[in-house]
């Protein structure tokens, strides 16, 4: 005989011992009795109700494994996608920025002359450029490297957002906190104009050296020498 036969077997006789069980109980017994002495309506009726009762049994136990798995699941893709974002935000938070670093103090001055240069003004018209202070309490000084204001006179509209917009396109890096104009005292159809720029403090990235050291390039024997 197979195992599955065996199976088969014993199954066989544990459902004829569970229904030998029941025919034997006092309860099985009554309920009996009580049907056998109902009109035929009525035991067709209970018999139908029995049956409903049984498929219903049959129908609901599968259907409760089947929404508890599924709602299992929908728990199971809720809680990854939440891993999933907590894990992006973690590294958007932790990756570098990507921020130029910006010119030197210097280097700005420079940029910024070419800048007036281009834009070929008059001598008196270059007030000239000096070193600011930090202003205000919004930006912290330490996210500041340097200040330098531009001062220029006598100038008209398109040269001001001209001159302002090519300052403005030295670096990412280089912004401008203020822009202050006032009319010209000896001719108000003009105005004076203060640029004040306002470096930002990029840490310089430490580039190390991954490549691996070269090897010495051993010299050839030539034809003839001593082995």
């Amino acid at each position: 005989m197979s195992a599955l036969e065996n199976l088969q077997e014993q199954l066989k006789n544990m459902g004829s011992k569970i229904s030998q069980a029941i025919q034997d109980s006092p309860a099985f017994a009554q309920a009996k009795d009580r049907y056998e002495n109902m009109d035929p309506p009525a035991q067709k009726m209970t018999f139908m109700l029995g049956v409903a009762v049984l498929l219903f049994l049959m129908f609901f136990i599968p259907f409760s494994y089947l929404s508890e798995s599924q709602t299992s699941l929908s728990l199971f893709e809720e809680r990854r996608n939440l891993i999933r974002e907590l894990f992006k935000t973690h590294r958007d938070s932790t990756a570098a920025p990507d921020i130029v670093v910006p010119p030197s103090l210097e280097g700005l001055k420079s940029s910024v002359m070419s800048v007036i240069a281009n834009a070929e003004l008059l001598p008196e018209q270059n007030i000239g450029l000096s070193e600011g202070a930090i202003e205000g309490r919004l930006i912290s000084s330490s996210l500041i490297s340097s200040v330098l204001e531009v001062r220029l006179a006598k100038l008209n509209l398109k040269q001001i957002v001209d001159i302002g917009a090519s300052i403005v396109s030295i670096s990412s890096s280089v912004k401008m906190k203020d822009l202050f104009i006032n009319a010209n005292a000896q001719d108000t159809r003009y105005y004076d104009v203060t640029y004040k720029l306002y470096s930002l403090n990029v840490p310089t990235p430490n580039f190390e050296s991954t490549q691996e050291p070269e090897p010495e390039k051993t010299s050839k024997k030539t034809r003839g020498s001593d082995e």
